[in-house]
């Protein structure tokens, strides 16, 4: 287990999912970049390994730290699998924006399927590992709940009935495509003896 790990990540609500996630399976110290350093990494990878390690790598570097990022999206089969790569900036705004663009951009569509895709990256001076995580779902037909961010108000996992902003956070934190991937890289990093 690590001592302490740094979160490559600017937003709040990923970073409160990470800690309760990883806190005490991998690190007993999880710390959130903005407050270790001011950093801007560009985001110009091709797919969500990619620019997970474009961020954990550099955050690592200027910190001096071991170093954690995701990237992740919201692919949604009617669209193309759009947004995708793109989730975050598919519309300017707030969260509200992107979701109300999204349920626009559903309307007469009867396919809801969709998969919310992380791609996790721990990197220190000596390696980096790249881990990713899957989770199956639909897109509801408005908003539901308060908890989560992003898109978690108009996607229902598989085998629920309750959107992700709706389940109890131990829930999705056990189900999520961050859970997964992150899962995915506890075990590898168990199979080396890290932990």
């Amino acid at each position: 287990m690590f001592d302490v790990i740094l979160l490559a990540t600017a937003n709040q609500g990923k970073y409160g999912e990470f800690k309760d996630i990883l806190t005490g399976r991998l690190t007993r110290e999880l710390l959130f970049a903005p407050r270790v350093a001011p950093l801007e990494v560009e985001e110009s990878g091709a797919t969500y390994a990619s620019n997970a390690v474009l961020k954990a790598k550099a955050w690592a570097a200027a910190s001096g730290l071991p170093a954690l990022s995701d990237d992740s999206g919201l692919e949604v089969g009617a669209l193309g699998w759009r947004p995708g790569l793109f989730s975050a900036r598919a519309a300017l705004g707030t969260d509200f924006d992107r979701n109300a663009q999204l349920l626009s951009q559903m309307e007469g569509h009867t396919n809801r399927r969709a998969f919310f895709v992380a791609d996790v990256a721990l990197a220190t001076p000596d390696w980096t590992l790249v881990c990713e995580g899957v989770c199956g779902g639909r897109i509801t037909g408005n908003t539901s709940g308060k908890g989560g961010f992003g898109y978690d108000p108009l996607f229902v996992p598989d085998g629920f009935d309750l959107s992700f902003a709706e389940l109890p956070t131990e829930v999705k934190n056990k189900i999520s495509h961050r859970a997964k991937a992150v899962q995915n890289l506890l075990e590898i990093l168990d199979s080396w003896k890290i932990l």
